[in-house]
């Protein structure tokens, strides 16, 4: 059991409390379990700025691509009932053309079919958040049947050969459970999950939530702050990232998959089918994949998880066989979830959560570089900026503004040694020296000097 005392709590709170203010994250709540239940669960800021209402570990939010793991839970229930299996041809079931591929099943649970993004979820998101308009006709099955048949071209590899996160094979998968089911994927899902698993208030209805008083406002993190929206759900998107739940709920869901399939006296699947589901199947760059579970090491242990993003709101779901952590976010900061949900699990087992989070500690060493560099009296200037994992590099000249971006020699930037790459290919060294409060860049001929 996770012995979750004052000390750690004024940690976790003084943690969350300083992501918060760096990310302008609105509204965040946090839940941390153990096979027995929630050890502590807390909600921070506001689920709605403009009438300051609060986030509680009941506030409802879009959990996104979380909902991947329960779309295939909800077939490997199908599975264990003999109804289909792991190895059928999804062609056989539904009206879809790989072209000459056999994409079974599997190959859409592990997102390994061979075909790449379709963009199918950017473009309904964008279009319901009406932050932008693709142009692509996306109005309901038919041209989402249409989008998938018609890209046979875009197939770049045989099915189990390479990893290619396809959003559009779980809404394959939503429709998979509803064709074996007899039942649309997210009554089949309230019936089968979410009733056994007491997540009485989750949904992918609409109309459900919005008569919830505890519900999040989604918001759309611009360069001035974050700006309200709608929160988009499309029935398209229910399978691959449509869910909406809150940690207090989604702590029923961790307990089960920690305890076996099991959540109280009810049994959601047999051990073994949800092991499969746990184990890894095919490798990518930042860890393998389950099914509809990513799987890596973390604090020395097999660690599953997951993160959801719908633009305006995020999560990340992730246990071993001891213990587990939900977050869930109105916005979608730069830090991601999943790096703030593991510093909080390391936290509250009591461990150097800087040392166990290593993005952390990178990241401290970027921002301690970010900033503007004068050379000698300020006849050459220079701007250095975050952007995303490398730093961009603008000289501020009033004729010509050049722009490299810097990358990093090595993984965690200890030694705060970068290069640019030049337009004839060559390798242009950076070198960044820390001393104290002082920060001094050298590249070429130049020598510049980071103001305070």
């Amino acid at each position: 059991m996770i012995g979750i005392n004052e000390e750690k709590v004024k940690k976790i709170d003084r943690f969350i409390t300083e992501r918060m203010v760096d990310d302008k994250i609105p509204g965040l709540s946090l839940a941390i379990i153990d096979k027995d239940g929630i050890r502590y669960a807390q909600g921070y800021g506001s689920r709605q700025l403009k009438n300051n209402l609060p986030a509680t570990v009941d506030t409802l939010y879009g959990i996104g691509s979380c909902t991947k793991s329960i779309a295939a839970l909800a077939i490997l229930q199908l599975v264990e009932k003999g109804v289909m299996g792991l190895d059928d041809l999804v062609s056989d079931h539904l009206p879809v053309d790989f072209g000459t591929n056999d994409v079974t099943v599997h190959h859409l649970l592990t997102h390994s079919s061979g075909m790449p993004s379709l963009a199918v979820s950017e473009l309904l998101i964008d279009r319901l958040i009406e932050m932008d308009e693709r142009g692509a006709p996306m109005g309901g099955l038919e041209d989402f049947y249409r989008h998938m048949n018609e890209a046979t071209g875009e197939i770049a590899a045989e099915p189990g050969e390479r990893f290619f996160y396809f959003n559009s094979g779980y809404s394959l998968i939503g429709e998979l459970v509803r064709k074996m089911s007899g039942l649309p994927f997210e009554e089949y899902v309230r019936k089968n999950i979410l009733s056994p698993l007491k997540m009485d208030r989750s949904s992918f209805k609409k109309e459900r939530f919005e008569k919830d008083e505890d519900v999040m406002t989604p918001y759309f993190m611009k360069i001035d702050g974050p700006e309200p929206t709608a929160i988009p759900l499309r029935e398209l998107g229910y399978a691959p990232g449509g869910l909406m739940s809150s940690v207090k709920e989604m702590a029923n869901y961790l307990m089960m998959n920690i305890n076996g399939g099991y959540f109280e006296e009810e049994l959601l699947l047999e051990s073994e089918l949800l092991e499969k589901m746990h184990s890894p199947h095919i490798d990518r760059p930042n860890g393998a994949y389950g099914y509809g579970w990513s799987v890596e090491e973390f604090m020395g242990k097999k660690f599953v998880g997951h993160g959801g993003s719908i633009a305006v709101s995020t999560a990340y779901i992730g246990f071993n066989d001891e213990y587990g952590v939900a977050i869930l976010v109105n916005t979608a900061p730069s830090t991601s979830p999943k790096e703030i949900a593991k510093a909080c699990l390391s936290i509250a087992l009591g461990r150097d959560w800087k040392e166990d989070v290593p993005y952390f500690k990178r990241q401290e060493r970027m921002d301690r570089l970010i900033g503007e560099y004068h050379s000698y009296r300020g006849l050459k200037k220079a701007k250095i900026e975050s952007m995303g994992g490398v730093l961009k590099l603008t000289f501020l000249e009033r004729l010509e503004q050049q722009t490299l971006i810097l990358i990093p020699q090595d993984d965690m930037v200890e030694e705060h040694l970068f290069y640019a790459l030049m337009a004839d290919g060559t390798r242009e060294p950076v070198e960044f020296v820390v001393e104290d409060e002082e920060v001094d860049l050298y590249i070429g001929r130049w020598r510049l000097h980071k103001k305070s």
